[in-house]
């Protein structure tokens, strides 16, 4: 019986140094969208990005990328009810990595969250690579 309150007790300490031992990283990102838009994204962007052990850092100066983002909603006739973003992200020197959209998702959050799952997915196979 003391072997298992041991052995508890053990699988307690190493669950919550669990963490510690990934290593977790650190990316350090300039976000260039309007206020609320801004917000949204970082949001997301950290909620998606602890799954992959990686914390995002919003700086304006010596930053690792620069994120240009955007939402909106448009149509010929005028503005629409769906919401779609555009998305750039430069190094550090300023050359683009890449650029995408998300289109017809119903909210601005919901093109945040597909935007920030994008973002990460891409910023990892561009750092697996080099």
């Amino acid at each position: 019986m003391k072997f298992l309150r041991y052995l508890m007790v053990l699988m307690i300490f190493s669950c919550c140094f669990a963490q510690v031992t990934m290593g977790q990283r650190t990316w350090r990102v300039r976000v260039d969208a309007k206020d609320s838009d801004r917000g949204l994204l970082i949001q997301k962007l950290n909620e998606h990005a602890a799954d992959h052990h990686i914390k995002f850092e919003f700086v304006n100066q010596n930053f690792d990328y620069r994120i240009a983002y955007g939402t909106g909603g448009f149509t010929p006739y005028g503005p629409a009810v769906a919401s779609a973003s555009v998305t750039k992200v430069f190094d550090a020197n300023g050359a683009e990595l890449f650029e995408f959209n998300r289109q017809g998702r119903k909210t601005d959050e919901g093109a945040a969250n597909a935007t920030a799952k994008e973002i990460i997915k891409r910023l990892l196979k561009l750092r697996s690579a080099g």
